[in-house]
Parts: C-alpha cells; sequence; structure tokens
C-alpha cells in the first residue's frame, strides 16, 4: 500500500492490492450478519445497495486471503478476524477448512442473451458457462490452498469419478488437472466464440448443460491434490450477479435451488437487480426457497445492529488511520480517527455563543411567566439548577417545549401554580435531545459531529461511511501539516459533512428518476416541518414515515398496479428507492392497533433537512397522501422556511 496518503479512500476491495494489506483494512463485525452455518453448504443470497460490502465479504473466504491470515493470525489486528472464522469451522492451526472460489458475473455470461435464442436454449448456454468457470476457478483454488503454483502444478491435481455415478458431459472422469482445464477452456471458448460469431447458430457446437454438474465435482470433493482433497469443503461465491440479464438470473436462481448442492454457494447482487415486488417484499424469501438471506443494510440495522455498525465501523476507522500513520513512517500526527474528531462543545470558543443563548431563552421565560402565573415554581426551580453553560442552555430549552406541550392540553386548568416535581417527571431525555436540535437551528450550534455522528449517516452502508469519514481524515491531515494540529471543532466536521452529503445527494439524480427526486424532497420536508413543531410531539423528530402492510400488499396486487399508471409509478418509485438505500424498511411494525411499513429516511437526507440522526420517530399517512406528494410534493401553509 505503498503512497496511499489517505486510505480512506481504498473504497472496494478491488482497489486494495495485497491480501496482508486487504486484512489490516478488513472489519471482522460484518462477519457477525452470516447466519450460523453459513460455510456449510447452505445457499446464501447477499444482497446490499452499491458499496455494501458484498465483494469485500465474499474476498475472505477465498484461499490467498485465509493463507495471509493463517501466517499472521497472532499479531493485531488479525487475531479477531482470525477467532471468527476458527469459530465458523473455516481455518483451524492446521490450515484451510473450507475453500472459496470467486466468480464475477460482470464479464460475458451478459453478452450470451444479445443472441438470438430461444430462452430454453439461451439458459443451456448460461449454464455450460458458469460450469467452465467455476470449474476453471475451482482448478486453480484448490492449487492455492495447498501452496502450489497454477497452471504449473496442474498434474499434482486429479478429478475423481463422482460417487453417484453422475458423468460431466464430454469430460471422462478420472482424470488429470490439466485435461480438465483443456475441457473448461474448450466449453468456455465454443460459448464465446458463439457470442462473437456473425452468422446463424443453427450448427452451434456447444449445446449447453442441464445443471451445474461442476457442482455435482465439488459436491463430491472429487478435485483431490497429491491424492487428497485440499479442504472439508468448498464454497463458491458469485459475485456481481445483478448483472446478468433479468432472464439468466432466474435461471441461475431456480438452477441453484433445485439442485440442492452440498456446497455452499454465495450470491452476491444488489438490490436493484431484484424486481419490484421482490424488493417490497423484504425478508419475504428468508423462510421459503433459500437457505438463507441476508441483506447487509438491514442486517445492521435490526435490532442491536446499529450500534454493532457504528463499532464495525469504528474499527474499520481506526484501522485505516493507523494505516495512514504507518505509511508516513510515523510522521503523520493522525494516526487515530476518532481523535482527529472534537467531541463536544464545551469549549472557551463557544462560551459566548452560548451565554447568550441563555440570556435570550431566559428573557422569553421570564415573559411566560409574567403572563402565565402556573408555570411560575417550574420556572423559578430550573433557571436555579446548576451545570456546565451547555448543560444549562439545554435544561431552559427543554422546559420551553414542556411549557408549549402543557399550555396544548385541552382540558381546563385552575391557575395554580405546577409543582417542581411534576416539572421533573415530565423531562425525558427525548425532550432533552428535541431540545438540544431546536438550539443548534436556532442559535447556528454545531450538532453534526462526532464519531457517532459520521457512523449514522454512513446509514449502514460501509462505502458511504468511509466517504464521510475520508473527507475528515483529509482535512485532519491537512491540519495537521498546516497547524501542527489534527483535531477537527465540532463546527469544521459539520461543515465537512453538510459539504460531503450534498454532493452525495446532487449525485443522485444520476441513478434516480424524478419521482423518486421529488417523493424525497416531499418526505424531508414534511418530517422537518414535524420535527420543529414547538411542543416537539414525537420528540427528538421524526425521521420516517409509514405505510400500512394492507397498502404494501396493494402495492404488489397486479390489479392495482394495473387500475392506475400511479400505481404503478409509486410502486416501481419506492422500490427503486429501497434498492438504492435511500429508505430503509422496517416491516410489520404495531401502530395503534395497525400493522406498518416504516421507511426512514437515509441519515444524509436527514441532515439535509437538518432532521436528528435517531430511530423511532415516524408518521403513518394513506397510500392516497403518499402517491400525492410523488406527483405534486409536499405543501403546508405553516411549513418552516429551509
Amino acid at each position: 500500500m505503498r503512497g496511499v496518503r489517505n486510505p480512506f479512500r481504498l473504497s472496494t476491495s478491488e482497489s486494495i492490492e495485497t491480501d496482508s494489506d486487504f486484512l489490516r483494512l478488513f472489519g471482522p463485525g460484518v462477519l457477525d450478519l452470516l447466519p450460523e452455518g453459513a460455510t456449510n453448504g447452505q445457499l446464501l443470497f447477499i444482497r446490499s445497495a452499491p458499496g455494501g460490502g458484498k465483494t469485500t465479504l465474499l474476498r475472505v473466504f477465498t484461499p490467498s486471503v485465509l493463507l495471509s491470515l493463517l501466517s499472521l493470525r497472532s499479531s493485531e489486528p488479525h487475531r479477531e478476524i482470525y477467532s471468527k472464522l476458527r469459530q465458523m469451522d473455516v481455518v483451524d492451526d492446521a490450515g484451510l477448512r473450507v475453500l472459496g472460489t470467486l466468480l464475477s458475473c460482470r464479464r460475458t455470461f451478459p453478452s450470451l442473451d444479445d443472441l438470438d435464442l430461444p430462452r430454453s436454449r439461451s439458459d443451456r448456454l448460461l449454464r455450460a458457462l458458469l460450469d467452465a468457470r467455476i470449474l476453471l476457478g475451482a482448478l486453480r483454488t484448490a492449487l492455492e490452498g495447498a501452496q502450489l503454483r497454477y497452471p504449473e502444478d496442474l498434474e499434482r491435481l486429479t478429478v475423481q469419478p463422482l460417487e453417484s455415478g453422475e458423468s460431466v458431459p464430454g469430460l471422462d472422469l478420472p482424470c488429470s488437472g490439466g485435461t480438465a482445464r483443456n475441457w473448461a477452456e474448450g466449453l468456455e471458448r465454443m460459448v464465446c466464440d458463439a457470442i462473437d460469431s456473425l452468422g446463424p447458430l443453427d450448427g452451434l457446437e456447444v449445446q449447453g448443460h442441464d445443471s451445474l454438474y461442476s457442482l455435482a465435482v465439488l459436491d463430491a470433493s472429487a478435485i483431490h491434490v497429491d491424492g487428497t482433497a485440499p479442504a472439508a469443503r468448498w464454497l463458491v461465491l458469485l459475485d456481481d450477479v445483478h448483472k446478468l440479464t433479468h432472464g439468466q438470473r432466474k435461471c441461475l436462481h431456480a438452477t441453484l435451488v433445485e439442485g440442492r448442492h452440498r456446497t455452499g454457494v454465495w450470491v452476491a447482487e444488489r438490490l436493484e437487480a431484484l424486481s419490484t415486488d421482490e424488493v417490497l417484499a423484504t425478508g419475504a424469501l428468508e423462510a421459503r426457497d433459500y437457505d438463507g438471506v441476508v441483506n447487509l443494510e438491514d442486517a445492521w440495522g435490526k435490532g442491536q445492529g446499529r450500534r454493532s455498525f457504528s463499532f464495525a465501523v469504528g474499527t474499520i476507522a481506526e484501522r485505516r488511520a493507523r494505516m495512514a500513520a504507518d505509511v508516513a513512517g510515523g510522521a503523520s500526527d493522525v494516526g487515530s480517527f476518532a481523535g482527529a474528531l472534537d467531541p463536544g462543545q464545551d469549549h472557551v470558543e463557544h462560551l459566548a455563543q452560548i451565554n447568550n443563548a441563555i440570556a435570550t431563552v431566559r428573557a422569553r421565560l421570564n415573559d411566560v411567566a409574567q403572563a402565565h402565573p402556573r408555570y411560575g415554581e417550574w420556572i423559578r426551580s430550573r433557571t436555579t439548577e446548576e451545570g456546565t453553560p451547555r448543560e444549562v442552555l439545554v435544561g431552559l430549552r427543554t422546559l420551553e417545549i414542556l411549557i408549549e406541550r402543557d399550555r396544548r392540553k385541552a382540558q381546563m386548568s385552575l391557575g395554580f401554580e405546577l409543582p417542581a416535581a411534576d416539572l421533573a417527571a415530565r423531562d425525558a431525555s427525548a425532550v432533552r435531545n428535541a431540545a438540544e436540535l431546536f438550539l443548534a437551528a436556532e442559535f447556528r450550534l454545531p450538532y453534526y459531529f462526532g464519531t457517532e455522528c459520521v457512523a449514522n449517516l454512513g446509514f449502514q452502508n460501509v462505502e458511504q461511511f468511509l466517504r464521510l469519514a475520508g473527507d475528515l481524515f483529509e482535512e485532519a491531515l491537512g491540519a495537521a501539516l498546516i497547524r501542527r494540529t489534527a483535531v477537527l471543532s465540532p463546527e469544521r466536521q459539520e461543515q465537512l459533512l453538510l459539504q460531503t452529503c450534498k454532493t452525495r445527494l446532487d449525485e443522485l439524480p444520476r441513478r434516480a428518476s424524478r419521482d423518486v427526486m421529488r417523493f424525497i424532497d416531499a418526505v424531508g420536508r414534511y418530517c422537518r416541518y414535524e420535527t420543529y413543531r414547538p411542543n416537539a410531539p414525537y420528540a427528538p423528530g421524526v425521521t420516517g414515515i409509514a405505510i400500512s402492510m394492507s397498502d404494501r400488499e396493494r402495492l404488489m396486487d397486479p390489479s392495482f398496479l394495473s387500475a392506475s399508471d400511479l400505481h404503478r409509478r409509486f410502486a416501481d418509485m419506492l422500490a427503486s428507492a429501497l434498492s438504492q438505500n435511500i429508505f430503509r424498511a422496517e416491516l410489520d411494525r404495531s401502530v395503534k392497533g395497525g400493522r406498518y411499513m416504516v421507511l426512514y429516511l437515509n441519515r444524509i437526507v436527514c441532515l439535509k433537512y437538518r432532521l436528528p440522526m435517531g430511530y423511532g420517530g415516524f408518521r403513518e399517512k394513506s397510500l392516497r397522501e403518499f402517491m400525492g406528494w410523488m406527483d405534486r410534493g409536499f405543501s403546508k401553509k405553516e411549513e418552516l422556511a429551509l
């Protein structure tokens, strides 16, 4: 990794050249998202929006990375990765227990559907090309796992007859590794020649395959090196499956499901490849046809997952900051990502600003006390509380919210002063969090800063986090060089995060429709309107919307979709927004006796509309109203100016 000044810019697995550098930067927390027994013959679909970390996850299980890990397992930061993979029975002290062969579907496969062939024959050619490339990959992987050279050591490799008695068309077993390689390369060449041919395809020599014979070879552990199987189990890692055409993807899924192979097969694909029904039915496939479906962003976002994501990307950030220091030969002052971000705003330079805000809020409360004596004891007790200037300010602003809530109550009061104990009972952390947000908006105090905020803005997508963190780290590197200090103030952090998020959102129209962009703006404006109401009814704020589960079912009903172009447009718009990680869906939430699908906004959208980073605040609306937002946007006479 010589010459890489800012390792945060290495956002893709492919950009990290060596296995040792890959392991230094790998965050092992993602391994916790895999289901139990994932390497024991499971058919597993791994899905995410772009940048979710699919390729990085697959690369961990390749033999070159695992062998590098074995040689480094006693040192930091490799011990944790080794421990996790050992628990998964992928490695042990004796060597590799699993051999993973990685195959990208990005190259050649989609061109098959450009041929003027019936669907059935095109599918047979797809399976034949997959067979050729899986077997070629397995031969290479077997030698790598045995620390031999490919293709020089192919003659030390044999393919044994299958225990089931099944034959492989055109390949006589047993055979040498060289013979198997020639068969696979010849099969691949014939398929590729058909793609490149300008003439009629009636006399095409290769007829294709009815199933994936290469998986049958791996099922039987028929590949031997020096007479023995090189590992206990095989794992076929199919990457970039979203690059296949719709028909090819359908054929692959059916072939894998029907084959029920003992070899583990992981299919990594972007959510954009899924149909509208598949996206809206998030999670519905897990208990039906497949052993498992892991949507990486959803898996990070469930239960304790959000905190797990924060911890995982925190580990990744620290490893990258450490690598930057190592590249600089220890000369860099930025050896820690967390250390480069000032975590608070209780500094001398903020004191005048905070004291001015305290005076302003106290003056407003004095006016309230004169107009409404019933709140006199509340105000006296709060204005005499001790604490740091910032704690005092938040306490006073919280009191304003609680008074506003009480004044809006429908019941008539007798005018007696409310006791201070009543104030303490109504105070809550959510209201204080809303008060902090209100203060930041009113007095231009920094709100979006610190490592936890950056992790939240990542929205369970590793690439999004790395881009945000990378811009902060770049600034810290520059600051260390110019000012001899690498710590970014809360104000500067917020400025940089706002710039990066704006850039990300400005890029969105390149891949998102006008319907998506209009709906995002409508939801953002609506959430802002609800969040900044004076009584903070949904403290600390609203960051999502909810659609009833029955309306969700209607969006997957062909008769409903065909009844109106607006219905179809909305369903497609919502599926597109979900597949691009603009919204995160949580299904079957209980709300006021009903069941809802909650749609949380990507946190970079929340930053644009000055919304909080927390979850839990959402508002349910009818499908008709949401469809109107997509067409006309959100409009309220009392909407706050942005």
